[in-house]
């Protein structure tokens, strides 16, 4: 696929900063392995293979490139992700040691960031390759099972206890970001749970338009309005919206944790 300019430039300024042989290969995976990216909201999430277990210098010099692309791209976009062995990617990800990290400009040298099923699913079923070997080649660990258990474990955790925190405090709720944020990130893992198939932020809140009930219609309208830029308004009182985000989060977690087995 042709990358948006702004990744293909940050991915470049990475690649050009790391020194020569330490990096195999560089891969995409979230929203933009759907095709998906929305200027100045989308971040480049990205898996890194490493041409051998890293050193202490390796580690130094994977956060000094990480420092160059902060300085030269700051948050237009943001380069998140982790740096592994390929062989880490042959096994379930929870098997994979603690590896060079980096979230929102955060170098970890030994992090847990993005050692999940889902990236790990991501990658084998719609990663980009920018660099290295075929994405399809590494042999990438998969199962089903797994993935889906671990999306209802977020939903019932993670995504609970934001559900809880947008109904006690709804005015918290209707900020622009929490519905942008809120609202397709629990319709996306309902998504997976229903379809069984990994999908975007903004094609997960498309999907809902059809598949919720009537009431929440308007509130994944806004949150695509409020991610994308596009059309009016939704909402003239922004509590209104608040509780909105609430009451689709509950929702959703509910529905979500409660699906039987998808045969």
């Amino acid at each position: 696929m042709t990358l948006p300019a702004p990744v293909e430039a940050v991915c470049t300024t990475f690649l050009s900063a790391v020194p020569e042989g330490l990096v195999s290969g560089l891969y995409l995976h979230g929203g933009l392995a759907f095709g998906e990216w929305v200027e100045g909201k989308s971040d480049v999430d990205f898996t890194a293979t490493l041409a051998c277990r890293a050193s202490s210098d390796d580690v130094a010099a994977l956060r000094a490139a990480h420092e160059i692309v902060a300085a030269t791209h700051g948050d237009a976009p943001m380069l998140d992700g982790v740096h592994v062995l390929a062989s880490d990617l042959a096994r379930h990800p929870d098997e994979c040691p603690d590896r060079p990290t980096v979230f929102m400009h955060t170098f970890e040298a030994a992090g847990r960031f993005s050692l999940s099923p889902v990236s790990w699913h991501e990658l084998a079923r719609h990663g980009v390759t920018v660099s290295g070997p075929p994405v399809e080649s590494l042999g990438i660990w998969t199962d089903d099972d797994a993935l889906r258990a671990h999306t209802i474990h977020n939903l019932d955790t993670y995504w609970r206890r934001h559900a809880e925190a947008c109904a006690a405090d709804p005015g918290g709720a209707s900020v622009p970001f929490a519905c942008e944020w809120v609202v397709p990130g629990v319709a996306r893992l309902h998504h997976l749970l229903v379809t069984g198939e990994q999908t975007s932020k903004s094609r997960a809140a498309r999907w809902g338009l059809s598949y919720y009930p009537e009431r929440f219609r308007r509130v994944l309208h806004e949150s695509l309005r409020i991610r994308e830029g596009a059309a009016e308004p939704q909402y003239d009182d922004v509590l209104e919206r608040g509780r909105d985000v609430a009451a689709f989060a509950a929702y959703v977690v509910e529905e979500g944790v409660s699906l039987p087995w998808r045969e």
